[in-house]
């Protein structure tokens, strides 16, 4: 089946007459009768309202067959700077560990200063 065939077998489930749906594009019924006899095509424009008016994709005015449903593409991912430099996130965790040790390490020190004082 080609557009024509489609664009007629469309035209005629709706229910419109050539006249009909002329009016509903602000075209002449000679260009439905253009179009359904193959002597020419719906412009983009045309074939945007004619998808509306009949509730079928552009595909299928103009292959035949619908399009499969492509899903929607992931949304992208937040990329964690720290997932990306596995270095330095390295880097900063033994840094961190380093300064955790020499602050406790300070405050036991500072700590045994005290007790030695209050006891004395």
């Amino acid at each position: 089946m080609n557009i024509a065939d489609r664009l007629k077998e469309l035209r005629k489930k709706a229910g419109y007459s050539q006249e009909q749906l002329a009016e509903m594009l602000n075209i002449s019924r000679q260009a439905v009768s253009k179009w359904e006899s193959a002597q020419g095509n719906p412009d983009i424009e045309n074939l945007i309202k004619l998808t509306e008016i009949y509730n079928v994709s552009a595909d299928y005015i103009l292959s035949g067959q619908e399009k499969e449903e492509v899903p929607e593409p992931p949304e992208p991912k937040q990329t964690d700077k720290m997932q990306m430099y596995p270095e330095i996130r390295q880097a900063l965790c033994i840094m961190a560990i380093i300064m955790a040790t020499a602050l406790s390490g300070s405050l036991f020190i500072a700590l045994l200063s005290l007790i030695t004082r209050y006891l004395s």
